[in-house]
């Protein structure tokens, strides 16, 4: 028996280069994995990449965007109609930024574009999700955060700011849910990541996508019954 089988999983962000990553890791351990994406090309993109872990009644594409409200609350209400639970949600949202600039010449369109895509849809993820989870026993809830949360880069700020919100808010999210069923961790990513589209200039000492889903999928699994309320961080590899 792998250690995710039986369990209903919803990866946000599972379309990314990172999300890639930790959908295969859910997929392995037998889970049932729900990906939600605005763009059907993206979920048939990830299908393909999955391959044979992509079997039809194990893998469930959705087409649906994260940071809407009433979109969410759809997402929501399939899987709950189509399974009858919800034993995992995964936040790996948001991106990166190569502005290159200072605070001061920051746009408002830029600010506004990373602080909904960055943090307002790590927000709506727990909002709608959350509390389908608190009651379910064994439930998990994992946020995907980076290093420019807790460690100011200068020329980024639309990554960095919000970066530091989400983990504010992942933070808050696990006072205020202590006695419940669901168990809420933070991994914060201190290290570049390998993933399918940057493997060719990657480093040995990085971290990849497998290596963060592997460990994702592991927090959800009855394994890691220990681990609550925690701020998970991942280093780079030693040099080799």
């Amino acid at each position: 028996m792998t250690q995710l089988e039986n369990k209903v999983a919803l990866i946000l962000g599972g379309a990314g280069n990172v999300g890639e990553g930790i959908v295969r890791a859910f997929l392995k351990a037998g889970a049932i994995v729900a990906v939600p994406s605005r763009k059907s090309e993206k979920l048939a993109e990830l299908s393909s990449y999955l391959g044979e872990l992509a079997y039809p009644e194990r893998f469930i594409p959705i087409v649906g965007e994260i940071t809407q409200i009433e979109s969410a609350e759809s997402i929501r209400d399939q899987l709950l109609k189509q399974f009858g639970q919800l034993d995992a949600v995964v936040a790996s949202l948001g991106g990166w930024w190569f502005g290159n600039k200072p605070v001061t010449e920051v746009s408002i369109t830029e600010w506004q574009q990373y602080l909904d895509s960055n943090l307002t849809s790590h927000f709506i993820a727990a909002r709608t999700f959350l509390p389908v989870l608190t009651e379910r026993k064994g439930a998990s809830y994992t946020l995907i955060g980076g290093a420019a949360a807790e460690v100011p880069i200068p020329n980024v700020s639309p990554v960095s700011i919000p970066a530091a919100g989400q983990l504010m808010l992942a933070q808050v999210l696990m006072q205020e849910n202590k006695g419940s069923a669901v168990r809420i961790n933070e991994v914060i990513v201190h290290s570049w990541v390998t993933t399918r589209t940057s493997k060719e200039r990657s480093q040995p000492t990085w971290i990849s996508a497998d290596d963060i889903g592997a460990f994702t999928a592991w927090l959800a699994s009855d394994a890691a019954t220990m681990v609550n309320g925690s701020l998970l961080r991942l280093y780079e590899k030693p040099g080799i």
